[in-house]
């Protein structure tokens, strides 16, 4: 009965320890690398959205307005005109795409910096 009892147990110990070497998992230091970007400097999401909000109002003020009247009323003229005569389907399409237009380039022409504030915005993480 030692005999059995003995083999047994080394038989077991042997099993028991054959698949038990394993290794934690590395714990990771919270810490990743940044990609570098060249000419870009690191600003944070909110802060790259009131920037550009802050510069698109700026440029509203200074010629959106104004370019948005203008450009709504070219769509209206050119709608109203040119694509269906006759009729208030082109006049119904030509003042909002007068109106973007118009309030595009004003906001551009009145704050140049606002189009860098959106890039920025875009292209921040």
């Amino acid at each position: 009965m030692k005999k059995t009892v003995a083999s047994a147990l080394v038989a077991g110990a042997l099993t028991m320890g054959a698949g038990t070497a394993h290794a934690d998992p590395v714990e990771p230091s919270g810490i990743v690398p940044a990609q570098v970007v060249p000419f870009r400097h690191e600003v944070d999401k909110q802060k790259a959205l009131e920037n550009m909000l802050n510069e698109l109002g700026v440029g509203w003020a200074n010629g959106g307005a104004a370019g948005t009247a203008i450009g709504a009323l070219i769509g209206l003229g050119v709608g109203c005109v040119s694509m269906f005569p006759g009729s208030l389907a082109g006049c119904m399409i030509g003042t909002p795409i007068g109106a973007i237009t118009g309030a595009i380039v004003g906001i551009g022409n009145g704050n140049p910096r606002a189009q860098q504030a959106i890039q920025e915005y875009i292209t921040t993480p």
